[in-house]
């Protein structure tokens, strides 16, 4: 293991209800990612059950503690992904207020409504990103449609966060902003959520040669804006590979890999919408394992997991596809958020299966 490497295995705050091989936090280099931080105790309890908000306040002193495990303060956090259950208009805009409030006003928030969580009470989870180092933010704003595109530099990554408002003008907005972005030709990992099929169908037109699984469109309540843009930004020029892996046995499964120097992404999900969530998660895993050996890569590399899927909000939906995941990691394993969304309007897949990584020296 690269001693660039730092893992927070679970048990060191608070824990799942399943055994499992990820990390609370891990810190390659400057950069770190999480898993999905929830609002449970070292039983896995659920703190402050059906409270958004407490459980909101109770993240920030969690995801404080573990920053300083791995010698980060609250500063270094450049994008919180705060997936949450709303429970009344505008609790987006205050999630947000709180959480830029509490780590940083050059933090950028990303707001995601979900229909529900796996554990009876849980309102929130929120996925954490950043690095150890200087930190600029700059906003671009479209006037016209009261949209904008926030970007926060920092190391030799960035990340973005787009809002638009309105599905009018939806085409023009995005093209607008990402253009006077400078960053178009840099995005290695790009995430649609959208709270209307016909902001999909636009969403398309507009990146459809970037959304080569059509999963990176996702369904969302809406609660202020009608699509939502989550990016990273590489340095360095981005190539992009698509691949369905036939050759190998793996049916009806769309792969993209997105690669920038030491850094890639993989995304992967089904295309026929004839599997059950659990193999279809299977024929993904396989489809993911071939194109990291396939790029000389392994599941080794990676530090971040996403994986959305359709379902019910019992705990063993979760579990069930999860426990196929799990196999391909070994302790101390990448952070990981898996939880369900209320569509895919793009696609037939139940579930899409992300996955970020860095080539440290092994």
């Amino acid at each position: 293991m690269s001693s660039s490497l730092q893992y927070v295995p679970f048990e060191s705050v608070w824990k799942m209800r399943i055994d499992h091989p990820y990390s609370l936090f891990v810190r390659d280099g400057s950069h770190f990612w999480s898993c999905g931080q929830c609002p449970l105790n070292e039983a896995g309890d659920v703190l402050h059950p059906n409270d958004l908000f407490a459980q909101a306040r109770a993240l920030t002193g969690i995801i404080d503690q573990l920053l300083g495990k791995i010698g980060a303060n609250r500063s270094a956090v450049a994008q919180l992904v705060v997936y949450y259950i709303k429970t009344a208009d505008g609790d987006g805009h205050r999630l947000t207020h709180l959480l830029s409030g509490f780590f940083d006003t050059h933090v950028l928030v990303v707001p995601v409504s979900i229909p529900h969580f796996y554990y009876d009470g849980m309102m929130i989870e929120v996925d954490v990103k950043g690095a150890v180092g200087e930190k600029a933010s700059r906003l671009t704003t479209d006037e016209s449609t009261r949209s904008s595109l926030q970007i926060v530099d920092i190391g030799d990554l960035s990340y973005g966060v787009l809002l638009v408002p309105s599905e009018a003008e939806l085409d023009s907005a995005v093209q607008r902003l990402l253009a006077r972005s400078d960053m178009a030709d840099r995005i290695i990992s790009e995430q649609w959520f959208v709270a209307s099929d016909a902001a999909a169908k636009e969403l398309r037109s507009i990146r459809g040669d970037r959304l080569p699984t059509s999963c990176e469109v996702v369904g969302i309540q809406r609660d202020g804006f009608a699509v939502i843009g989550q990016f990273t930004f590489a340095r360095d020029p981005v190539s992009v590979t698509s691949s369905s892996h036939r050759e190998h046995g793996v049916e009806d499964v769309a792969v993209s890999l997105s690669r920038s120097g030491d850094f890639f992404e993989v995304m992967a999900a089904c295309t026929s919408g004839q599997h059950g969530l659990v193999e279809e998660t299977r024929r993904i895993m396989r489809a993911i394992d071939w194109t990291l050996r396939d790029h000389n890569l392994s599941f080794k590399d990676v530090r971040k997991s996403t994986t959305h899927y359709i379902a019910g909000s019992s705990a063993e939906d979760l579990h069930d596809n999860m426990s196929v995941r799990n196999a391909y990691y070994t302790k101390p394993g990448p952070g990981s958020t898996g939880l369900p969304v209320l569509s895919f309007p793009l696609a037939a897949s139940r579930v899409s299966v992300r996955i970020f990584g860095k080539l440290s020296a092994r």
